[in-house]
């Protein structure tokens, strides 16, 4: 009886302790971030390389806030109004700030795109699920 009181309680922390979400800190998305060029296919849980050409950016979070695109404030080159120039975290969304007004004419895929999900972040790798759906890996650059 003791032993499986025992085991309950450690079941229970484990339980616990396997569900608690993991914070990230925005210290640690600071820096230059190169795509590779690698989607996250959900049908087949599989990374996949892009087949096609599609210019993809560099994007950087610097230490003071600012969110930049090829080393442009993010917002300056955005029709829709979904990336903006300062960036926040919160669990494991990256929330974008100081949005620049949507351009008259874009035809923009979704206007609730003002958030990307952490999907990974170790020191030199970077998974961001971004507006539409999709889900690239970045690599920390030089």
């Amino acid at each position: 009886m003791k032993n499986s009181l025992y085991f309950i309680v450690l079941l229970a922390l484990l339980v616990i302790s396997c569900n608690k979400e993991t914070n990230i800190e925005p210290k640690e998305l600071v820096g230059k971030w190169e795509p590779t060029y690698q989607v996250f296919n959900e049908s087949t849980q599989q990374w996949e390389t892009l087949k096609v050409y599609m210019l993809l950016p560099k994007i950087e979070f610097t230490s003071n806030g600012s969110f930049l695109i090829n080393n442009r404030p993010a917002a300056e080159g955005d029709c829709c109004g979904s990336l903006g120039n300062k960036y926040g975290v919160s669990g494991k969304t990256i929330i974008f700030s100081e949005f620049n007004t949507p351009c008259p004419d874009a035809l923009c895929l979704s206007s609730n795109c003002k958030d990307w999900i952490i999907k990974r972040l170790a020191s030199d790798t970077l998974e961001l699920k971004q507006c539409p759906n999709v889900t690239y890996r970045y690599i920390r650059g030089k």
